[in-house]
């Protein structure tokens, strides 16, 4: 609900990587699914269901400054991603678990672009915890 009248917005949010809160940041976007396996008997329709397992993923993109900032991204041990959205009235916040950088992908790298990128996709090992 907002207060106010103010919902989030992108100067509502703070990003920290392995503990370390980042500037240049352009977007980060995450997600979890869980399997999910119908079982079926006698007749056409499941008759219950079992879960399998959970999996989480993301990406980060940033200015390529904010990057080298970061060293080297595979060489990092598993970390946390801490996301907080905060606005008048307190904070909500979602850390992404023992996350791990598993690819790197760099764009705007030509003439006349007004800045150089790079996208970093992880997974998340640990799960996601919303406070």
């Amino acid at each position: 609900m907002p207060i106010n009248g103010r919902y989030y917005d992108w100067e509502s949010i703070t990003i920290q990587v392995n503990g370390a809160t980042l500037a240049d940041v352009l977007s980060i976007e995450y997600e979890d699914s869980e399997k999910v396996n119908a079982v079926y008997g006698k007749g056409r329709t499941p008759r219950g269901y079992t879960k399998g397992n959970w999996e989480g993923s993301g990406k980060l993109t940033l200015l390529r400054e904010e990057y080298e900032r970061l060293g080297n991204p595979f060489a990092l041990k598993p970390f946390d991603i801490v996301v907080s959205y905060a606005k008048e009235g307190g904070t909500k916040t979602d850390t992404l678990k023992e996350c791990l950088f598993t690819k790197r992908s760099f764009s705007g790298v030509e003439q006349d672009t007004e800045r150089i990128t790079v996208e970093l996709e992880f997974t998340i090992l640990g799960g996601i915890e919303h406070s």
